[in-house]
C-alpha cells in the first residue's frame, strides 16, 4: 500500500514521517527582533517598562498606604492607672433615727358586689334579652 494513497495515514506513518523531518533554521534578524540589545541605562530601562493600568493603580496604592503609615505618629500609650485606698475621716454631726408604725394609703379599694365580680361599679349582666332589628325595606 502507498504512504500517500486516498490520502490517508496510519499512526505509525505519521510517527515514522516525523522523525525524518527536520525543522528549517530561523532567519537571522529573528534573534534581534525578539532579545534587542538595549544601550541605554538601568534607571532609564526602569521608566520603558510598560505595566497595565490596574496594575500601576494598585502598586501606587500600596506605596500610598504604607507612606502614610509610617509617616502618620503612632497611637499615644494608654495611661497607667494606680488605684490607692485613702481612709478619710468623717465627721457626723447627728444621726437621726425614725420608726414609722402608721402607713396611710390614699386610695380606698371599692367593696365587691354581691356576685364576687366588681370592677369600677360595673356588674355582670344578670339577664340577657336579645332583641333583633330588622331594615324596613327587608321582607321576611
Amino acid at each position: 500500500m502507498e504512504p500517500f494513497d486516498h490520502d490517508e495515514l496510519s499512526d505509525s506513518d505519521l510517527d515514522q514521517l516525523l522523525r525524518q523531518w527536520n525543522a528549517p533554521a530561523p532567519p537571522a534578524h529573528l534573534r534581534t527582533n525578539l532579545f534587542p540589545r538595549s544601550t541605554l541605562p538601568w534607571w532609564r530601562k526602569i521608566w520603558t517598562i510598560s505595566v497595565p493600568l490596574p496594575v500601576a493603580c494598585g502598586l501606587a496604592m500600596v506605596f500610598f498606604l504604607a507612606a502614610w503609615f509610617w509617616i502618620r505618629p503612632s497611637a499615644p500609650e494608654p495611661a497607667h492607672v494606680v488605684v490607692k485606698t485613702v481612709q478619710v475621716p468623717v465627721i457626723q454631726e447627728r444621726v437621726v433615727t425614725k420608726v414609722v408604725t402608721k402607713y396611710v394609703y390614699r386610695s380606698v379599694p371599692a367593696e365587691p358586689a354581691a356576685s364576687g365580680f366588681n370592677v369600677g361599679g360595673l356588674r355582670p349582666v344578670a339577664e340577657l334579652r336579645p332583641r333583633i332589628i330588622r331594615s324596613g325595606d327587608a321582607k321576611d
